[in-house]
């Protein structure tokens, strides 16, 4: 399983004083239940961040293709906006459509050219 990032989604994480130490923080979310779907395999999940709780925090939006990667796409902070627009649904069940028909090596290949940044994130099992 990949866990990428797209360069929008980077360029916001750094914009928002944050860093790949608070998505696998919102993975580990991820993985206890706590994403929302939005249909089109696009998930919402708030994050925390650090000092503030997620009363502070901000949204992250990701295609989730089961098994086979995730890949963060928009990021906004919780108080700057409630819900999505009507572009940005549209926008995002085009990108999710191009994402759901990537194959490993075009994945590798989006990661070569830095289209995708990989987040280095390990699972852990639960007992």
């Amino acid at each position: 399983m990949k866990y990428l990032k797209n360069r929008s989604f980077q360029r916001d994480l750094k914009n928002n004083d944050l860093d790949d130490e608070d998505l696998k923080i919102v993975l580990d979310d991820v993985f206890d239940g706590m994403a929302t779907p939005l249909g089109c395999k696009i998930y919402k999940i708030r994050g925390a961040k650090e000092g503030k709780g997620k009363r502070g925090g901000f949204r992250s939006l990701f295609f989730w293709k089961k098994d086979e990667f995730i890949v963060f796409c928009l990021l906004f902070a919780k108080n700057e906006q409630d819900n999505l627009t009507s572009d940005e649904k549209k926008a995002l069940k085009i990108l999710s459509n191009e994402y759901d028909k990537l194959a490993e090596d075009e994945i590798q290949g989006r990661i070569n050219k830095k289209t995708f940044m990989e987040v280095k994130y390990v699972k852990e099992s639960k007992q």
